[in-house]
């Protein structure tokens, strides 16, 4: 047995190590420290980053320490986060600290950030002192010996990999040598026991104990040697290279199928450590080699991909978004944490424009989006006669016979959300009595989450919701049609009772939204008179740049809302002393329509610029011409003060075919505007018909005219709503969302066509269409109810006879500011609490108020032959129900 270990051993670290002596690594492509890149205080990134940096300031240090202290038999001040991942009887608590000391590593520019990391830093140094031996955890070490015996236990490892990462990164960006020892113990600890489970136990258990998810432990450590050059750790960091996925990757295979997505993208993230840390050939060709295989086989147009948590079948994704049972469970956002840092990693090895433009897909839909950003404030909405700005859209189908009127409780915000507490058995600090399940079958994750949810069954309490601001995120991202973000099984999470894994990931990408904007070059040999770097500008984003050993400042001012579909840059710079010349590489995207870009440095159009090299091998070599989409143009000068450089980008608006090759599904279509999913703000629907080889020509501007809301006379709070196939009288609930169902359009049918209000006046003649529905109307059916129904094959006659009219009064009026509608054919009873719909015209006034609701950001109408649609950028959708694929039938 000794010699069989011994003789593995040798060929295992020879196979994943060997090129460290032979082949070596070499990077110029550099991205610029945290500190020298600012967001525009306005952007949707900033204020995500804002939002983050609340929430994280908002955890009390003592309740982030407590399970650490109380591990090492330490005081533990502070209040347990009871019910969540970190309770102290979840298994994988702590995993939450490694994220939040990656966050504050890349904040130190905060001082109240900086001083409290160093405090945990200390705090946790004292752990580790008590602990002995360089052991650092949350939990004790019988999870490892559990995990040794291949004894059912979460996933110990992956939160090592966590602490070590987060202790790291304060080394990479702080310069905390402290934080450095600390990992090197953490390192030489778990060094000894892999060495002492490989002697008593042999290779091949090893391998069968890397079946239980242990994160980035290779990346990590991997890291770790490219900072000490200590083989030990080079060592160690192979032994976490799992054969059984590593291997088909290198031999350029698909072994995706059938495994949990995160487990395994945190292991391709050490494949590529690991060619930095040694060079090696197989681990560069496995890292391409995976990027290739999830982008044009397992993903979705978000740049996301895995359902359930699961990677299935290649060229099969239609499964995923066609049942909605399954499309409510996708795309785990920390499989686009991972994705992000490989996009990374691939981009500064090579400079390749597909990796810059995968990064943007990613976090414009995969990212941004994730956070319940509060709403914004209902104040702000402009009367009917000055509406210049997107705003709202309602949900619905039409009404039934009786309709409920909602009882008002205050504001109108119903509190009802309960938590998750922990019991006087977690005082202690044990870990609870686990029954048994099987940690080695395919969904042993699954299990060990049901296992700790199951056991606070029973244990729930009254809470506030988990509102709309800062710690509220997503575990997962619909796909389906008709839903909203939270309506997934997590649903969104609370700030203080949730702490899944996606909010440590969460916590840490927030932390740096700045740091892929800007990436640089520095020329090795550099001519006289020559360039002497290359600026990369790979985002659009409002941001500046602060390039000291170059004596430049950035400044760029971006935008994807620019009129006719075109997204627009303003780059410009400040010079100060020693200013040498640089080429400033700026990506002309993937999705711009070919040869309609423009590039312009102070004023003059810009003519030099450089082919696109691919990363798709099917492409070849060299595609394009100057200013070709997906390329970068090289702008090169001596960049002085008042130099600026502009471009204008015109997006293609196109459809995206499902990554599925079953003849049935090749209808099934995602809405891109340039790099953004476009979701259709629906209820349930996703058919359309309509040319998705032509959609330029079907789409326009999302229309503010003639947006209303209606509030009964004579209460504060009681407005009309129309909520899926009801419309009911109630109080304005919280949420963009509840805010467009209150929103409608008054089209004057007064005239001889119907026309959206611009101006109102006495005596018109007015009815409602649905605001997320464009061309559909409030109608009353053959048995008296109302419906929506397409206005296209109507008549204004029919309008005025079946329609739900109101007549506009300006003279009745009790203020000069507002105007009333009586609706024809609803009687409001107040005193009953209830809305009938009748034959009969009756005057209860309606007071018409400015509109509540607002399009998000960057809405767009989508019109087919049948049905039309507002779309809307995925990442600028809060809680408002969308549909991310249409089915797309042709017109005859």
């Amino acid at each position: 047995m000794q010699k069989s270990v011994s003789i593995n051993l040798s060929l295992f670290l020879i196979s994943v190590i060997s090129g460290a002596a032979s082949e070596s690594f070499s990077q110029d492509i550099f991205p610029f420290d945290p500190h020298d890149v600012r967001l525009e205080p306005t952007s949707l990134g900033a204020r995500a980053m804002a939002l983050n940096k609340d929430y994280m300031l908002s955890l009390d240090v003592d309740s982030l320490l407590l399970t650490f202290r109380r591990n090492a038999g330490l005081p533990a001040p502070g209040d347990a986060f009871a019910g969540s991942w970190e309770d102290p009887a979840c298994e994988v608590r702590g995993q939450f600290m490694g994220h939040y000391l990656s966050a504050t590593a890349r904040l130190q520019d905060d001082a109240e950030i900086a001083s409290r990391s160093t405090f945990i830093i200390a705090e946790l140094k004292k752990v580790q002192d008590n602990l002995g031996d360089g052991y650092l955890s949350a939990f004790p070490t019988e999870h490892f010996d559990r995990l040794q015996n291949l004894q059912p236990v979460w996933a110990p490892y992956y939160v090592i990999h966590k602490v070590m990462a987060g202790l790291l990164d304060h080394q990479t960006f702080a310069h905390n040598q402290a934080a450095l020892q600390m990992v090197i113990g953490m390192a030489a600890y778990f060094g000894k026991r892999v060495d002492d489970t490989l002697q008593v136990n042999g290779t091949d258990h090893w391998h069968d104990m890397l079946n239980n998810e242990f994160g980035g432990m290779s990346e990590v450590l991997h890291n770790l040697y490219g900072v000490t050059k200590d083989k030990a750790h080079l060592r160690l960091a192979g032994l976490f290279v799992k054969p059984s996925f590593y291997e088909p990757l290198v031999a350029l295979q698909d072994p995706l199928p059938g495994l949990h997505a995160n487990t395994h993208l945190a292991q391709v993230n050490g494949y590529a450590a690991q060619y930095e840390a040694t060079g090696a050939k197989d681990a560069l060709t496995a890292v391409e080699h995976f990027f290739y295989v999830i982008t044009h086989h397992h993903s979705y147009a978000t740049g996301g991909s895995n359902d359930g948590e699961f990677w299935g079948p290649a060229d099969q994704v239609a499964d995923a978004i066609s049942e909605q049972q399954d499309a409510l469970e996708t795309e785990e956002t920390c499989t686009q944490y991972n994705m992000l840092k490989l996009a990374r990693y691939l981009f500064s090895w090579t400079g390749n424009v597909t990796y810059a433009d995968y990064y943007e897909r990613a976090i414009m839909n995969g990212l941004l989006g994730t956070q319940r950003m509060p709403a914004f404030d209902h104040s702000e909405n402009k009367s009917l006669d000055k509406q210049h700005q997107h705003t709202a859209a309602g949900h619905g189908t039409g009404p039934e016979t009786l309709l409920q009127l909602e009882s008002s409780t205050g504001n109108g915000v119903s509190v009802s959300r309960r938590r998750l507490q922990g019991t006087g058995n977690l005082s202690g600090g044990a870990d609870a009595t686990l029954s048994p399940f099987d940690a080695y079958s395919a969904n042993w994750r699954q299990a060990a989450f049901a296992q700790f949810r199951g056991l606070r069954a029973g244990q729930l309490q009254e809470e506030p919701e988990n509102a709309p601001g800062p710690g509220v995120v997503l575990y997962l991202l619909p796909m389906g049609a008709g839903q909203s973000k939270g309506q997934s099984s997590h649903g969104w999470g609370t700030p203080l009772h949730s702490f899944w894994c996606c909010y440590g990931s969460s916590v840490e990408s927030f932390a740096k939204l700045q740091d892929s904007i800007y990436f640089y070059r520095l020329y090795q040999n550099k001519q006289p008179g020559g360039p002497v770097a290359d600026l990369y500008i790979n985002q659009l984003v409002s941001s500046s740049l602060t390039w000291p050993e170059q004596g430049l400042t950035v400044n760029q001012t971006a935008t994807f809302n620019g009129p006719n579909n075109t997204a627009f840059t303003k780059i410009a710079f400040t010079a100060g002393t020693g200013t040498g010349m640089i080429v400033v590489q700026l990506r002309i995207p993937s999705w711009v329509a070919e040869g309609a870009s423009q590039v312009r440095l102070n004023g003059q159009t810009w003519r030099e610029c450089h082919q696109h090299q691919s990363a798709d091998s099917s492409l070849g070599s060299s595609v394009g011409t100057a200013l070709s989409a997906g390329s970068y143009c090289s702008i090169k000068g001596v960049f002085k003060t008042g130099d600026v450089i502009t471009a204008k980008l015109p997006m293609i608006i196109r459809a995206e075919t499902v990554q599925d090759k079953r003849p049935q599904f090749q209808s099934l279509k995602a809405v891109m505007a340039g790099p953004m999913l476009m979701a259709g703000l629906t209820d349930d629907s996703r058919k359309i018909t309509a040319n998705a080889s032509d959609l330029a020509s079907q789409v326009s501007e999302a229309s503010t005219e003639g947006l209303v809301s209606l509030r009964l006379q004579g209460s504060p709070n009681t407005y009309l709503q129309q909520l899926g196939t009801q419309i009911v009288a109630g109080p304005l609930q919280q949420g963009n969302a509840a805010a467009m169902a209150a929103t409608f359009r008054m089209l004057d049918i007064s005239a001889s066509e119907a026309r959206p209000v611009t101006q109102m006046s006495d005596g018109q003649q007015l009815v409602l269409e649905s605001m997320h529905r464009p061309g559909q109307v409030i109608m009353q059916d053959s048995q008296g109810q109302l419906r929506l129904q397409p206005m296209q094959h109507l008549q204004i006659d029919d309008l005025r006879s079946h329609g739900l009219t109101m007549q506009l009064s300006l003279s009745n009026a009790a203020n000069a500011d507002e105007a009333l509608v009586s609706l024809q054919m609803m009687h409001v009873n107040v005193a009953q609490n209830q809305v009938r719909i009748t034959n009969s015209t009756l005057g209860d006034d309606w007071v018409v108020e400015g509109f509540k609701g607002k399009y998000p950001e960057g809405s767009k109408a989508l019109h087919g032959q049948d049905s039309s649609y507002i779309i809307s950028p995925l990442g600028n959708i809060v809680d408002e129900k969308y549909t991310a694929y249409f089915d797309f039938q042709m017109p005859l």
